[in-house]
């Protein structure tokens, strides 16, 4: 089913979450007036077979984006990318899926892309692209790791600064016993492809990962949606799958909120 933008922005970075038997996505909306992304959700309606209209949860006077839900301790968080704010932060589920209060802020005096949680046991680890300085479009896979409140660089060493690989795309997850990591592919375009990697089990002391599969946007064929330009979110539930496809497509409406901005 493809999801389709409507004229005053464009969604990405869908996010599945199973909750009391029904399934919620979240997504990023790029609204072209804020020009700035904020978070939205909609629930799947099971009779229909497609998502519900989607409704705002989160906005901020900076851009959102890859609002990434999981469930910790209990506690169901978002964790959502904020790098223009030089913060991350957890947004905690005070009444599921519409309402979420801003904590404290995890690590400040950075700008995090893409930061992906890894529970392992009573522990919370993060991928995360740190982004280098004066230039976002590069930067470096790290590993991070919660401790009282906070995430903390596991190391100062990066995993790695390849932009074909660093960036997260997605939920990591377990499948066969074995932990993934998406990786979406910025190195020479915005989500050239989408890569997995299978990440091994004592990754906090040595992280070491290798290439399980890689997927092209030429590669993704869906009914009546044509074949992308790009691709660079992918995650799954219990029974759905997203995937965020890009497409050139002239926007008046953008043209003329740009116009009118400049008059």
């Amino acid at each position: 089913v493809l999801i389709k933008n409507d004229m005053h922005g464009w969604y990405a970075d869908p996010f599945l979450f199973d909750y009391n038997g029904e399934t919620y996505l979240f997504a990023e909306y790029y609204s072209y007036k804020l020009k700035k992304g904020i978070i939205r959700y909609s629930k799947y309606n099971k009779n229909q077979e497609c998502f519900d209209k989607f409704s705002t949860i989160i906005e901020e006077s900076y851009h959102l984006s890859y609002p990434c839900v999981f469930k910790y301790k209990n506690n169901i968080y978002m964790m959502p990318e904020s790098g223009e704010s030089g913060s991350l932060y957890f947004y905690k589920a005070e009444h599921f899926p519409d309402k979420w209060v801003k904590l404290s802020p995890l690590m400040t005096d950075v700008r995090l892309a893409d930061t992906t949680p890894i529970i392992k046991g009573d522990d919370l680890f993060a991928l995360t692209l740190k982004q280098d300085v004066g230039n976002a479009a590069n930067g470096s896979l790290c590993l991070l790791k919660f401790n009282n409140d906070s995430f903390d660089f596991v190391s100062e060493e990066p995993i790695t600064s390849d932009m074909s690989l660093a960036r997260p795309g997605g939920k990591c997850f377990v499948f066969n016993n074995k932990l993934y990591r998406v990786a979406q592919n910025c190195s020479e375009e915005y989500g050239k492809s989408i890569s997995l990697f299978a990440v091994e089990d004592d990754f906090e002391n040595h992280y070491s990962e290798s290439l399980h599969c890689k997927v092209s946007a030429d590669k993704v064929k869906l009914l009546n949606a044509g074949k992308p330009d790009g691709i660079h979110t992918y995650n799954f539930s219990e029974k759905l799958e997203v995937i965020d496809l890009k497409y050139y497509k002239k926007s008046y409406y953008r043209a003329f909120t740009a116009l009118k901005e400049k008059i």
